[in-house]
C-alpha cells in the first residue's frame, strides 16, 4: 500500500525523532534522501516576479534526481510535491521510497550540508539522514512558562518552531488563578500585613496557600519538562513571581532555568509568534555562551589541530568533537579500511590500495559516530575562534 506522509509547521516530537531514527534511518534502499533550500523569503528560492509560483529550486531537484538515476516515477512523485506544496520553513529534508514519502519542513540550516548556492543536495540509496539528525542532537529542546494571574501558558520551542501545550495546567481550577491575582506571591511568608490581627492571619493564609499552589504548578511543569524533552526552561512572567517559582521548582528542574523575560504586552493572551520572537533572542545568547564555555574545557582539558583530532579520534580518544558548522576541505580516505588523513602519502603507509579523496565535513561525522564521539557544533565568534586558536577542529579527550 502506498502512503505518504508529510510533517510540516508543528514542532517534531520526540516520537518523530525516534521514528526518523529508527525506522527511516535504516529503512532499506534503495531510498532518495533530498535536502532542498526552500526559504519563502529567498529571491533565489521563490520567483515573486512569476507570482511566486515559480521555484529555481524544482527545475535543480529534476536534474539532480535524473542525474541520479531515480525512477520515473518516484521523480514525478517526489517534484510534484515540491512544486505544489507551499514552503514552511528554509529547509525541507525528504526521503522517498515507492512506497512512502516522508518530508520535514525546518525553519533552521542544517550543518554540514550547504545549500545556499546548490539548493539542493540528493542522494540515491543508503539513508542520507545525517545532517537532519545532527540537526536534531545540536538544537535543544526549550520550554517556556508564561506566568500570568489569569492563566500560566506552556510553550515548546524547538528547531525555530513553536507550540502551545494547550492541556498544560488545565487541570488546574479557575478560581485559583482569581485568588492567585489577589496575593502577591513575593512577600515573605509571616511578614505582617498593616490592618490588624485578622488582617494578618487571612495574609499568612493565602501566602501558605500559595506557597502550596506554586509547588503543585512546580510540579506539574518538571513532568511536561521530562513528557517533551526539554532540557532547558524560560521563565516569561513579572519578575517577583518568577523568581519566587524558580525557588520552588525541584532541584533538577531549577537547573535547567536559562533566563527570565518580562511578561510581554497582552499578558495572557499574548500569541505564539511573540512567544517565539522573545525566546529566540535569548537561546542564541545561551547557545553561544554554551559553546564558549565549551572551547574553554578544551583548552584546559582538550586536543586540538586538524591532524591531530583526526588522529585522536580514530584512536578512540575523544568522546566529544568540536566542529564549526560546516567545515571546508577535503581528506583522504584509504577504501580497504577507511583510514582518514589530510595527505595521501600518510595514507598510503598503511593502505595497499589507492588512496580517495572524501568530503572533510562528512568523514568527521562517520569517524565520530563510529568511535563514538558526540558532535558539537559552533557558529558565529566560537567559530572563529576555534579556527583562530585551535587550528579549525577540537575534541575533548578521555584519557
Amino acid at each position: 500500500m502506498r502512503t505518504e506522509r508529510k510533517k510540516e509547521g508543528a514542532v517534531i516530537s520526540k516520537e518523530t525523532v525516534r521514528k526518523l531514527r529508527e525506522e527511516v534511518a535504516f529503512h532499506p534502499g534503495p531510498m532518495l534522501s533530498l535536502y532542498v533550500a526552500t526559504n519563502p523569503a529567498d529571491p533565489n528560492v521563490v520567483d515573486y516576479a512569476a507570482g511566486g509560483k515559480h521555484k529555481p529550486y524544482v527545475i535543480r531537484a529534476k536534474d539532480t534526481l535524473k542525474a541520479l538515476g531515480v525512477p520515473e516515477g518516484l521523480r514525478r512523485r517526489v517534484l510534484d510535491r515540491l512544486e505544489h506544496d507551499v514552503a514552511r520553513g528554509r529547509t525541507r529534508a525528504l526521503f522517498a521510497t515507492e512506497d512512502t514519502i516522508e518530508s520535514y519542513d525546518l525553519n533552521v540550516d542544517l550543518p554540514v550540508v550547504d545549500l545556499a548556492y546548490g539548493e539542493v543536495e540528493a542522494r540515491w540509496g543508503e539513508p542520507y539522514v545525517l545532517p537532519l539528525v545532527l540537526a536534531l542532537d545540536e538544537y535543544e529542546r526549550y520550554a517556556v512558562v508564561l506566568l500570568d494571574e489569569e492563566r500560566w501558558r506552556l510553550f515548546e520551542v524547538y528547531l525555530g518552531e513553536v507550540r502551545e501545550v494547550a492541556d498544560a495546567f488545565r487541570a488546574v481550577d479557575p478560581g485559583h488563578w482569581r485568588q492567585l491575582a489577589e496575593v502577591k506571591p513575593g512577600t515573605p511568608v509571616g511578614v505582617a500585613a498593616r490592618g490588624g490581627s485578622g488582617r494578618d492571619k487571612f495574609d499568612r493564609r493565602m501566602l501558605a496557600w500559595t506557597h502550596r499552589f506554586y509547588r503543585q504548578l512546580a510540579a506539574e511543569t518538571g513532568r511536561w519538562l521530562e513528557q517533551l524533552g526539554s532540557e532547558r526552561l524560560i521563565l516569561m512572567g513579572v519578575p517577583e513571581e518568577t523568581r519566587y517559582f524558580e525557588e520552588l521548582l525541584p532541584k533538577a528542574v531549577r537547573e535547567r532555568v536559562v533566563a527570565h523575560l518580562p511578561l510581554p504586552a497582552g499578558g495572557g493572551r499574548v500569541g505564539e509568534a511573540e512567544v517565539l520572537r522573545r525566546a529566540e533572542e535569548v537561546i542564541e545568547e545561551v547557545e553561544r555562551r554554551k559553546e564558549a564555555e565549551l572551547l574553554d574545557r578544551v583548552r584546559e582539558e582538550g586536543a586540538w589541530g586538524l591532524e591531530t583530532v583526526l588522529e585522536s579520534l580514530q584512536q578512540g580518544r575523544l568522546y566529544v568533537l568540536v566542529m564549526p558548522w560546516r567545515p571546508e576541505g577535503e581528506v583522504w580516505v584509504c577504501p580497504e579500511t577507511g583510514y582518514v588523513a589530510l595527505d595521501a602519502d600518510r595514507v598510503r603507509q598503511v593502505c595497499s590500495g589507492e588512496p580517495e579523496r572524501a568530503d572533510l565535513a562528512s568523514s568527521l561525522v562517520e569517524l565520530a559516530g563510529l568511535y563514538g564521539a558526540r558532535v558539537e557544533f559552533v557558529r558565529g565568534d566560537n567559530a572563529d575562534l576555534l579556527n583562530r586558536e585551535f587550528g579549525g577542529l577540537a575534541g575533548l579527550k578521555r584519557w
